[in-house]
């Protein structure tokens, strides 16, 4: 295991300002020197300790004072993820921003479901880093990539959407139905798109005008949409 506990000269560094104490998790050794060395030359920011595994993290984040641990999502076992969630979940006070070498919506997802304060690329600039610290250390959630950010937020949607239907206790199939009945749909059409009878197109229509406390097709409609299930 490497450890690594670097303190930087505070002569260095304003007396009137307190500078941001980062903690590094990479098991690639030059990885982390360079982001030291790097953030390091910003008068704000502190890299105060070193480590290349969960173990010697968690050590570490309850020995010191930190406020990010700035972990890479590429341990050796696929353990990044399960590092940042046992800081989150141990570590007081510390906030966790992950980097990842790809751009993988499902690992973005997950770190967002675990609580991360950011989630950045390998790709970025030392001074767009930087920015993205400064801004975690504010209280700022801070997503890289626009492309991912905006499939994450489709994601969340879906699951929303999916959730409110689980609440309504609709299934899929009372959804495709008001689909076709927002579109002004009659039950035979309905049915011969569905291939039921037309009696159980009424009937399903009925059920869901009772699990939407609805009266009519309008009303369960309107409803429907409000929700946004359709």
């Amino acid at each position: 295991m490497d450890t690594q506990v670097v303190e930087k000269e505070h002569h260095q560094i304003s007396l009137n300002t307190h500078p941001i104490r980062i903690l590094i998790v990479d098991d690639h050794v030059l990885l982390r020197q360079g982001l030291r060395e790097l953030l390091n030359k910003e008068q704000d920011l502190e890299v105060v300790a070193e480590a290349d595994d969960e173990k010697a993290a968690l050590t570490l984040s309850g020995k010191l004072k930190l406020d990010i641990a700035l972990v890479g999502i590429g341990l050796e076992q696929g353990t990044g993820m399960n590092t940042a969630r046992q800081l989150l979940r141990n570590a007081s006070g510390i906030r966790v921003v992950l980097y990842a070498g790809s751009n993988d919506e499902k690992l973005l997802f997950e770190a967002v479901r675990i609580g991360v304060h950011g989630y950045l690329q390998k790709t970025l600039s030392i001074e767009d880093l930087g920015r993205a610290l400064r801004a975690v250390h504010c209280g700022e959630r801070v997503l890289g990539e626009s492309r991912a950010v905006t499939q994450m937020v489709i994601e969340f949607r879906r699951l929303a959407k999916e959730q409110i239907r689980l609440d309504w206790g609709l299934s899929p199939s009372d959804i495709e139905c008001l689909q076709f009945a927002s579109q002004g749909w009659t039950n035979r059409e309905i049915g011969k798109q569905l291939f039921w009878s037309e009696v159980q197109v009424k009937r399903k229509m009925q059920d869901i005008y009772r699990k939407l406390q609805a009266t009519d097709r309008a009303q369960a409609v309107a409803e429907a949409i409000r929700h946004g299930l359709i």
